[in-house]
């Protein structure tokens, strides 16, 4: 008797243990809140489970389902079903290859926070020509806030929230090709995710320019940072006001702030300053504009905005940097890392901009938001504020322009679109060229028309969005193919259970795991995989491209097996290393397994069961059971097993 108590309370401490083995829910976490109407649902795979059975609901008996749906994958955005300032219980549960349902995994609830966002209202004139993807942009005014909308004007996400612990507090600057976002909170540069996560933050030292942040191919970061330098102050009307205040101004005299942009280069793990370009360098002071409206704001603000430097764009092909400077109507080519610069686009010298600027023919002013193109042409957002001095506007006119610059430093056309009289945009103002080869213009419409448009390459407009508010400001647009660009599941072929412990079942001596891009993006996963006790794979590091919402494979091929060993995989997308994965398994192999008595494969509860019975004589055939080969079947035996089957 004492035997069997032994027994029986070695019994029920494994299953006390094995009890805790089952999957668990990663997103939504149970009385979580979110921005968006976009919700991902997330759960750990579950052995054994060929599908799975996603439910959601309004309530919490689950009497009327808004979502029922089958899935093959562990991951699944819903976009149709869901709205603003509503509760929502979810549940799912694995389904078995013989179609059988097992328990549901959890039943969890999630609110939905009350849409803040203005309205915007869309004019589609072709849908058959519009770009696939959502809006995101960065708003001004009326609030400071980031907002995504559809083609209809359904909004999708937002960065505010009654909740002041989860408002960002942001502006956004910047999209990358990875779907990484990047702005300016506070006084700091910030790279961030729709999750509101701060991904990377600039010294708080520093006073970042609001402008531009990226991340630069070898992954610093590189931001404007505000410099000031003492300059004259030259004679207009404005002269009696300065010397009101004690100044001078003989126009020669270094006596006043002039505001210019550094740009810096942050090293991506200590924040470091690790390279800077300065303008009062590179530049002269003499090349500056003349214009009432600087000075006027100067003897505001205290401060003469000389270069306003608005964006950049790093083409590591080349080695350099484009810039654009506002205030000085050019774009400059700089060399990078020595700065010197290459070539200055802008106004001929009778505008006083220095005579040795090439393509003065352009004659662009105030523009925004310069990038390069792949093939090498540039485009730009040309304001247009001094075109009815420039080039004989009867107004001011905004265009979209796309130049090329050739190798005798002569400029050509490839594109321009020139915005009506009402979306003229004295300030802000972004353009993108889209993967069908349409444009997606921002402007900012004379501080009353704040408006997105889609234009096709025959410059058709087949797209509209105007904002309700007509104190709008926006400060860039962008169309992006997905607000989930970190999504991606893996499952590992042949997980199962053994009683209630999970384990990988190895099949043909190969391990083979199945990653799905969930996202509008190319993603590129880095991985790591580890045999933990070494000997039956090959330690690997590596990495795999899927293309937007495809499945692809990697395989690991086992050298040996023995009994069982256990392996680590982790796995992130480049581009979004937050939303790393790390899957952790014991594999067993198809074969004879030590301690597997009934031959099922498995070490698990059962043979347990069968060994107590040879122990009790109530199984004859007990040649299996013989652990330690002493000669007999007894309690040591037993002991062996329940290490083995705990020790899985």
């Amino acid at each position: 008797m004492k035997i069997i108590n032994h027994i029986m309370k070695n019994l029920l401490f494994l299953l006390t243990i094995l009890s805790f083995a089952s999957s668990e829910i990663i997103s939504p976490e149970n009385n979580s809140s979110f921005n968006s109407i976009y919700i991902l649902f997330e759960w750990e795979q579950e052995p054994g489970a060929a599908e799975y059975n996603l439910q959601i609901s309004n309530d919490e008996l689950f009497n009327e389902l808004i979502v029922d749906i089958n899935l093959y994958e562990t991951l699944f955005i819903e976009k149709d079903n869901l709205d603003w300032s509503n509760n929502y219980y979810w549940r799912v549960r694995p389904i078995y290859i013989d179609g059988d349902y097992g328990n549901w995994i959890n039943n969890d609830i999630f609110f939905i926070y009350p849409n803040i966002m203005q309205d915007f209202e869309t004019t589609i004139y072709d849908d058959n020509l519009i770009e696939d993807g959502l809006i995101i942009f960065g708003q001004f005014a009326p609030d400071l806030l980031i907002g995504v909308i559809d083609k209809y004007g359904k909004k999708i996400w937002n960065s505010g929230s009654p909740d002041i612990d989860h408002q960002l507090g942001s502006l956004l600057n910047h999209v990358n090709k990875n779907g990484q976002l990047f702005g300016k909170s506070s006084t700091s540069g910030i790279e961030f995710n729709y999750n509101q996560d701060i991904i990377w933050q600039s010294p708080s030292s520093t006073v970042i320019d609001l402008h531009e942040v990226q991340q630069l191919p070898n992954g610093n970061y590189m931001s404007f940072v505000p410099i000031f330098e003492n300059g004259p102050i030259v004679d207009g009307w404005w002269t009696d006001q300065f010397r009101a205040l004690g100044y001078i101004v003989d126009g020669v005299t270094n006596e006043f702030p002039w505001l210019g942009q550094r740009i810096v280069e942050w090293d991506k793990n200590t924040g470091e300053e690790v390279w800077s370009w300065n303008p009062f360098e590179h530049f002269n002071m003499e090349e500056r504009d003349v214009g009432s409206e600087l000075w006027s704001d100067a003897y505001v603000s205290g401060r003469f905005d000389w270069l306003h430097s608005n964006s950049f764009y790093f083409d590591e092909d080349e080695s350099v940097i484009y810039v654009s400077h506002r205030h000085l109507n050019r774009i400059s080519k700089t060399a990078y890392p020595s700065g010197d610069i290459i070539w200055n686009i802008g106004l001929p010298e009778n505008y006083n901009m220095g005579d040795n600027n090439i393509c003065t023919d352009l004659l662009f002013s105030w523009q925004h938001h310069v990038q390069l193109l792949e093939n090498g042409d540039l485009l730009f957002f040309d304001n247009g504020n001094l075109s009815e001095m420039l080039l004989d506007d009867e107004n001011p006119t905004s265009r979209a322009r796309r130049i090329k610059v050739n190798e005798d430093l002569t400029c050509d056309t490839i594109w321009e679109y020139t915005l009506p009289e009402n979306l003229f945009g004295p300030g802000t103002g972004s353009i993108q060229l889209l993967d069908n080869g349409n444009y997606s213009i921002y402007t900012l419409g004379g501080y009353v028309d704040c408006s997105i448009l889609e234009v096709t390459q025959e410059k058709e407009l087949v797209w509209k969005a105007e904002a309700s508010d007509p104190s709008s400001s926006l400060y860039r647009t962008y169309k992006v193919p997905s607000i989930h660009p970190e999504a991606f599941s893996v499952l590992v072929n042949g997980y199962t259970q053994d009683f209630l412990v999970p384990v990988v079942e190895l099949i043909d001596t190969s391990l083979v795991f199945r990653i799905t891009n969930h996202s509008g993006y190319t993603n590129t996963y880095d991985y790591s995989f580890e045999n933990i006790e070494e000997g039956w794979f090959e330690n690997q590091e590596s990495s795999i491209t899927i293309e937007p919402y495809e499945t692809e494979f990697i395989y690991f091929s086992a050298n040996s097996s023995d009994q069982d060993t256990q392996i680590s995989l982790t796995i992130h997308p480049r581009y979004h290393q937050y939303a790393q994965k790390e899957l952790n398994f014991t594999v067993i192999n198809s074969q004879g397994i030590i301690g597997d008595i009934n031959g099922d494969l498995r070490v698990n509860i059962y043979d347990i069961l069968i060994i107590v019975n040879m122990i009790l004589d109530l199984e004859t055939n007990q040649s299996t059971a013989d652990l330690n080969l002493d000669g007999g079947v007894n309690i040591l035996d037993l002991s062996i097993l329940v290490n083995i089957t705990l020790n899985q």
